[in-house]
C-alpha cells in the first residue's frame, strides 16, 4: 500500500485554493473618503473613475472587467475557486470593501486588475505592484512580492510587452487593508494609442490573460519535495480531483480533473499519488477525500433499511436502500463501495452482514 500524510481536516488542500479577482474601478467613481489604512488618519477617495483609452475611448472599468472575466474562465478551468469583487459596472464598492471581500474568502491570492495612464503618450508597458512592507503585513508581503515577479515574467513572455518591473506601494488603500497576498497588475497604458488598441485586440488580450493565468498557477503551485516512493495501491477519490504536473519540486495544476472514482497509484510523494491517465502520468492530491481501498468482489446482506453516502466523510446520506443483497466491489475500513441508481455510493459495514 502506498501511504501518504493527509492534512488536518481544517486545512485548505491544493484542490481548494481560492483566487480573488478585483476588476478595477466601476461605472461611477465615489469621491467620498475612507481611511487609506487601518492605522492611519489619511483619507482617500473610496474609488476613482480610472482612465480611458485615447484611441478606443474605452473606459478603464470596462477593460478591467473584460480581462477579469477572461481570467476567471481560465482559472476555473484549472480548478481554482474564483471570487470576483464585481461582475457588472453598476456597483458602488470602495477599495476597502474590495480588499475585505478577498480577506473574507481567505483568498490564496488577491489579483487587482488595472490599466495605466500617463501625461506622455509614449509611456508603455506592464508593471505589477505589490504592498510595501509596513507594520502588520510582514506575514504576507514577501509572498506578494514573489507573486508579482512571477506574474510579470509570464505576462511579458506571453505578450512581448515592455516590462516596467515590480513596484512596491504603500499608498494604495486596497493593499493597506488586505490581509492576504495581493498584487495589482497594470496591463498597459490606455494613454498610449498603440497600447490602447492592443488592449482591445482579442488575440493580444487572450495572450495577456494566458500569461497572467500561467503566472498565478505557478505562484499557487504546491511544494512537493518528499522522495518518490514506488508501490501499487488503489485509492477512491471521493471528490473531483485536479491533475497536477510535477516540475522543479512543485505540483502545478493542469486543466484536467478526475471525477470521483477508484484510481491505481504507482507511486507517492508525501501527500501526492501518481496516476496513469490518457494524458500521461499525472499526480493527484491525497487529502481527506481520498480513501485507500482494497478491491473485493462479494455480496453483503442488508437486514434493514440502510442509508448510503457519496463519501465516507459525508454526514448527510444521499439516499437509502431497503433490506436486500448487494454487490460490493471495494472496501475502506468499515465501509463498502456499491453501485446504485445514483452511481457509486458507500454504506457502512456496520449496517450490513
Amino acid at each position: 500500500m502506498v501511504g501518504w500524510g493527509a492534512k488536518p481536516v481544517s486545512a485548505k488542500t491544493p484542490n481548494e485554493q481560492v483566487v480573488c479577482l478585483d476588476p478595477g474601478h466601476q461605472l461611477y467613481g465615489n469621491n467620498a473618503l475612507e481611511p487609506a489604512s487601518p492605522d492611519s488618519n489619511e483619507m482617500k477617495a473610496k474609488v476613482t473613475s480610472g482612465t480611458r483609452g485615447v484611441k478606443t475611448k474605452k473606459p478603464e472599468y470596462v477593460l478591467t472587467l473584460e480581462a477579469s472575466l477572461q481570467l476567471k474562465d481560465k482559472l476555473e478551468k484549472l480548478g481554482y475557486e474564483v471570487v470576483m469583487t464585481r461582475e457588472t459596472h453598476e456597483v458602488d464598492i470602495s477599495n476597502i470593501e474590495r480588499a475585505q471581500k478577498c480577506n473574507d474568502v481567505q483568498a490564496d491570492l488577491a489579483v487587482r486588475i488595472h490599466a495605466d495612464g500617463d501625461n506622455s503618450p509614449k509611456a508603455q508597458g506592464i508593471s505589477v505592484l505589490y504592498p510595501a512592507s509596513s507594520k502588520g503585513n510582514q506575514a504576507w508581503v514577501a509572498q506578494s512580492k514573489d507573486a508579482a515577479g512571477v506574474i510579470l515574467n509570464e505576462a511579458i513572455a506571453a505578450t512581448g510587452a515592455v516590462s516596467r518591473g515590480v513596484v512596491p506601494r504603500s499608498d494604495l488603500t486596497g493593499f493597506n487593508w488586505s490581509t492576504v497576498p495581493s498584487v495589482l497588475i497594470e496591463m498597459g497604458f490606455m494613454t498610449n494609442p498603440e497600447e490602447d488598441q492592443k488592449l482591445s485586440d482579442a488575440d493580444y488580450m487572450n495572450r495577456l490573460t494566458n500569461g497572467i493565468t500561467a503566472g498565478i498557477n505557478q505562484v499557487l503551485s504546491s511544494l512537493a519535495d518528499e522522495p518518490e516512493v514506488e508501490g501499487q495501491s488503489q485509492v477512491y477519490l471521493g471528490a473531483n480531483s485536479q491533475l497536477f504536473d510535477f516540475s522543479n519540486g512543485k505540483m502545478i495544476r493542469t486543466q484536467v480533473a478526475l471525477s470521483p472514482q477508484i484510481v491505481q497509484l504507482s507511486a507517492a510523494k508525501g501527500s501526492w499519488g501518481k496516476v496513469s491517465t490518457w494524458i500521461g502520468d499525472k499526480w493527484v492530491y491525497l487529502g481527506q477525500e481520498a480513501f485507500p481501498v482494497k478491491l473485493v468482489d462479494k455480496q453483503a446482506m442488508l437486514s434493514e433499511d440502510t442509508p448510503f453516502y457519496r463519501s465516507p466523510s459525508d454526514t448527510n446520506s444521499a439516499g437509502r436502500l431497503t433490506a436486500q443483497n448487494i454487490n460490493v466491489h471495494a472496501q475502506w475500513n468499515d465501509w463498502y463501495l456499491i453501485e446504485t441508481w445514483m452511481g457509486s455510493m458507500w454504506i457502512s459495514i456496520g449496517n450490513a452482514s
